[in-house]
């Protein structure tokens, strides 16, 4: 749900905001390999660097064992698992889940916030709205009723929400339920194809408290994409935030094993051959995968947006309004996928208003971003752009359910 960085076939290099991706072009460029040169090299020194960075072992193995098994799991399992499956900032996974009973108690993980990328912290209590959300759209086709209760102790605490379940679900949500495994954060290049928003629309109305507007016409994504380069070029500016985010991205197998979580080379929508290039390559820099973030943010992300969404509230700082956003937003993402419909979380701008609050620095977004959206700054929580993809994402690394929930 972050403002991540993604290359593709035509571009050279960029970055998720949790880190380095690798170059395809440049550096074959560089070292001057060809096609057939690149799968030689799998056999050589490159090749050890290949297996040693996941080539071929993508998707596979434990971290990414819960997409594969979860429409074979059942019962309140099968419910919890849908909230570890759910979109969230950076891929930090910032929840904590405990089961007592028929009760799921949703925690948030200090400890995996990023104070200077989410400095409101909007982003983190979005995603576990996120979770929340999975955790209903799962529990009516599984059987369950979900009465949920947000911040039951009475506080903006890290004790979010309790969810009861109870007997007698529908199967009313039955076709976001379905997209559950299905669902990645869709980095790459979209087609010009417009985009059909009645599928979409029909769940705005679904959470109380968070909406969902639409910018469509040219001339205003044209403006929004000016305005996401220009932040997507204060955060590489910003050497602190920019080194913040490098931290949560994931390039050896290794560390992919270790933590599970964070943006890796898989999930960014990369054709075969440049996936298996950029794996047998080394990393560029932070520096230099900066530079050609702001590049592909400027040529594929904005260029082949179909339509932006932002999610819209009374208070972007009021926790339950962050919550309830992340809630309509992870609805958005499953109907999307749904209809086969590529999303990207797109945050820059928001990221970039709630850094300059933080720090005291001049707002040099809110007022051009109030205008766009028609509304203040203020009630802007989350963006992300829409089309009809190119091609079909990897697996992003989940934590277990061990690891994140006792039950």
């Amino acid at each position: 749900m972050a403002s991540t960085r993604a290359i593709h076939d035509t571009t050279e290099v960029a970055e998720t905001s949790e880190g380095p991706v690798m170059s395809r072009r440049s550096t074959l460029k560089l070292v001057g390999l060809g096609i057939g040169s690149v799968a030689a090299a799998g056999v050589g020194v490159g090749g050890v660097r290949a297996t040693t960075n996941g080539a071929f072992s993508a998707g596979s193995g434990d971290p990414y064992d819960l997409w594969h098994e979860w429409s074979s799991m059942s019962g309140t399992d099968r419910v919890v698992a849908a909230g570890t499956l759910a979109c969230n900032p950076h891929n930090t996974q910032p929840w904590r889940v405990t089961l007592n009973g028929g009760v799921i108690h949703v925690y948030s993980d200090p400890s995996r916030r990023m104070p200077l990328n989410d400095a409101s912290a909007r982003e983190h209590f979005a995603g576990l709205g996120c979770a929340i959300e999975n955790m209903v759209v799962a529990a009516g086709p599984a059987g369950f009723t979900a009465k949920v209760a947000l911040f039951p102790d009475g506080t903006a605490s890290d004790y979010v929400a309790r969810i009861a379940l109870g007997d007698g679900g529908t199967a009313r949500d039955r076709e976001l339920a379905a997209a559950i495994p299905h669902r990645h954060t869709n980095r790459g290049p979209y087609k010009t194809t417009p985009v059909d928003l009645s599928g979409l629309t029909e769940q705005s109305s679904r959470i109380d408290g968070a909406s969902v507007l639409w910018i469509t016409d040219e001339a205003a994504r044209e403006k929004l994409g000016r305005l996401y380069v220009e932040a997507t070029e204060a955060i590489t500016g910003d050497t602190a935030q920019s080194t913040e985010a490098f931290t949560w991205f994931r390039s050896a197998r290794s560390t992919i094993d270790k933590h599970r979580d964070g943006l890796t080379l898989d999930g960014q929508g990369l054709g075969g051959l440049t996936l298996f290039a950029a794996k047998l390559l080394p990393a560029q820099s932070r520096k230099d995968g900066d530079a050609f973030w702001v590049k592909a943010t400027r040529e594929v992300h904005t260029a082949t947006a179909a339509a932006y969404g932002v999610i819209t509230v009374d208070d972007v700082t009021n926790r339950t309004d962050q919550v309830n956003g992340g809630r309509l937003l992870a609805r958005m993402h499953l109907a999307a996928t749904s209809l086969g419909l590529g999303l990207h979380h797109m945050n820059q701008i928001t990221e970039r208003i709630d850094r300059d609050h933080a720090t005291g620095n001049p707002d040099v977004f809110s007022a051009r971003w109030a205008a766009l959206l028609g509304r203040p700054a203020s009630t802007g929580l989350l963006s992300f752009r829409i089309g009809h993809p190119e091609r079909t994402p990897g697996l992003s690394p989940r934590r277990s359910l061990k690891d994140v929930a006792t039950i």
